[in-house]
């Protein structure tokens, strides 16, 4: 079974490793596992995998007990279990933190909460296009002013130094580096969490983008539109298919690339339809 560090889900580890122990011959129980926990509900282990109930800073005590986790592991699962449960994108974001800080210090390509330091910061994705297409010779200075806006040589060389450690980026010979597809997984709370926090800051580079550059080096435009809830998913199917021809069609093998773009297309709800009798009920309350 893999390490709980691999895990951005308390249940998902917690059924895994019910049918770890089932599939391995080990004598367990979900009232075994009760009364190692010292819990008087024999039921509660799989009301929890089902999502119909979470746990207390008492009852993940007993978890961790029942589980047998050793201290660096409990507290991993402890936390974890308040990353899941935590109401607001602020406590994830701590609790993220916490367990980012407890990941073991040895090699590991496939730790999930390793893909938020790729998304934290909105250059990251540039400097891996970057540095992989123009001849920039590990002039840091150089690499950082290539980024629009420019970032610091500090930023450029810890970039670097990221994307090669993830994979992302490998050197080849001479100063020369290529991009790679490295088999890095990512439970999707943690992922959408970090793009979240990524999308903000492109939006924000989008709307500073009306004033730095002239119409005729951007293209931004926006349009309101009426649109009935049973064509949504489809609307949001063609969005997905042009986002696929604009990269098909900018990846063009035959064009050495020398410009870098970022393309943000944003779909959101701004009104909806209420009636006469919905607006009545909303001002009697």
């Amino acid at each position: 079974m893999r390490s709980i560090e691999f895990y951005t889900d308390f249940r998902q580890y917690l059924k895994d490793f019910y049918n770890y122990k089932k599939s391995a011959g080990h004598h367990f129980s979900y009232r075994q596992f009760s009364l190692n926990a010292g819990l008087k509900s024999p039921s509660i282990y799989r009301e929890v995998v089902a999502g119909n109930r979470n746990l207390t800073q008492l009852t993940i005590m007993a978890f961790i007990k029942g589980l047998r986790l050793n201290e660096h592991d409990g507290r991993f699962f402890e936390n974890l279990v308040h990353f899941n449960q935590a109401k607001n994108e602020e406590l994830k974001k701590q609790y993220l933190a916490i367990l980012r800080g407890l990941r073991y210090r040895k090699p590991q390509k496939n730790i999930p909460v390793h893909l938020y330091d790729y998304y934290e910061k909105w250059y990251h994705p540039v400097i891996r296009e970057l540095a992989s297409a123009m001849k920039w010779n590990d002039d840091f200075s150089l690499l950082a002013r290539a980024v629009n806006p420019p970032i610091k040589t500090s930023e450029a060389r810890e970039s670097i130094e990221l994307l090669l450690s993830l994979g992302f980026l490998k050197k080849t010979s001479g100063c020369m580096y290529e991009q790679t597809h490295p088999d890095i997984t990512t439970g999707a709370e943690v992922n959408s969490l970090a793009v979240r926090a990524l999308n903000r800051e492109y939006a924000r580079l989008g709307l500073e983008a009306i004033d730095r550059f002239p119409p005729t080096q951007r293209d931004i435009s926006s349009v309101i539109m009426a649109v009935p809830k049973a064509r949504f998913a489809e609307l949001k199917r063609e969005i997905v298919e042009f986002r696929r021809k604009i990269i098909l069609l900018a990846g063009d093998d035959s064009m050495k690339p020398d410009s870098f773009y970022s393309l943000v297309v944003e779909f959101f709800p701004v009104g909806q339809s209420i009636s006469p009798q919905e607006a009545n009920h909303e001002k009697a309350d």
